[in-house]
């Protein structure tokens, strides 16, 4: 009864030996295996040289203009930022999410699964941010002020956008920023911003060295009483203004823009007139020469003088 007895308490120890063995091993192995297959995991390169375009907590919308298949594509990848992500700039040291802005020029990894959508969905395993090398002149925006500024003036719903040029004209002071929309990747909307203020600058529709005229549009009907603006780069901020049909000076002024000469200073102004002797008239921006007092940097805007306006018979 005794080795019975005996013969049943060792089976059961060795039982019990075998099953706190298998649990041990069970119990670890598994988070070792999955903790070695993350860390083994290669990061992948997706994103070379695009754009922070829309923060939404830790997750980053980070878009490239690219070409595929000879064709202009929007690469588009929605990435989680997790204390996991290596965050650095291009010199290699670490920066924090806040030091990485919407507008921002990235390379970016991930490592991991991507969700098949569009914009693809992913955990980002390392972001760089490129730093702009070149010098921008005192007083004057960088690149990723220029393209955030750009980003936010525009509006509507859309599925992604993408930075296809940032170029600064430091002469006549402004940023020419090229953005696409994934649904008319062909068509590239050019913003101008202001390398001083950060404002956007609409698109002249006229302009020379002395001018830049953004309404009227050239060819419109304009009349009895139009706005004109622009801007103007003169000495003392002061230039003049006549409205001609050919014939007659319908009218004629002079204004002062907000700065003077270096600077590109804002103006607006109204012209009112009665009657047209044709259908064509020009209005014309310029400056009174210092040497002589003649008419200098003219800038022709032409336009259109509406059907009731015309008064043919006069002289």
């Amino acid at each position: 009864m005794r080795k019975r007895k005996g013969f049943l308490i060792l089976a059961l120890l060795c039982m019990a030996m075998l099953v706190a063995a298998c649990g041990q091993e069970s119990g670890s192995a598994d988070p070792a295996a999955n903790q070695v297959s993350e860390q083994e995991t290669p990061a992948v390169k997706v994103v070379d040289k695009g754009s922070i375009i829309q923060k939404e907590g830790s997750r980053w919308l980070i878009t490239a203009y690219v070409e595929k298949n000879g064709a202009p594509y929007i690469d588009a990848f929605w990435f989680t930022v997790n204390e996991r992500t290596v965050l650095q700039n291009s010199g290699g040291r670490n920066v924090s999410p806040e030091s990485m802005p919407v507008g921002a020029q990235v390379e970016a990894w991930h490592a991991g699964a991507v969700k098949e959508s569009y914009p693809a969905q992913t955990v980002a395993a390392k972001i760089i941010m490129h730093d702009h090398t070149k010098e921008v002149p005192e007083g004057m925006i960088g690149q990723t002020d220029a393209v955030q500024a750009a980003l936010q003036s525009q509006t509507g719903p859309t599925a992604a956008w993408a930075v296809k040029t940032a170029s600064l004209d430091a002469e006549n002071g402004y940023w020419n920023v090229e953005l696409v929309q994934h649904e008319t990747v062909d068509q590239p909307v050019t913003i101008q911003i202001d390398a001083r203020s950060g404002q956007t600058v609409p698109i002249p529709v006229a302009a020379n060295d002395a001018f830049r005229v953004f309404s009227p549009l050239p060819g419109t009907k304009v009349g009895p009483t139009f706005t004109v603006e622009g801007e103007a780069r003169v000495f003392e901020a002061a230039f003049s203004w006549t409205l001609e049909d050919g014939h007659t000076i319908l009218a004629e002024g002079h204004e002062m823009a907000e700065e003077g000469a270096p600077a590109w200073g804002r103006f607006h102004f109204d012209v009112s007139y009665e009657k047209a002797s044709q259908p064509n008239m020009m209005l014309i921006l310029y400056i009174h020469s210092a040497k002589d007092g003649g008419a200098g940097h003219e800038l022709i805007v032409p336009l259109k003088v509406p059907e009731e306006r015309i008064n043919y018979t006069v002289e």
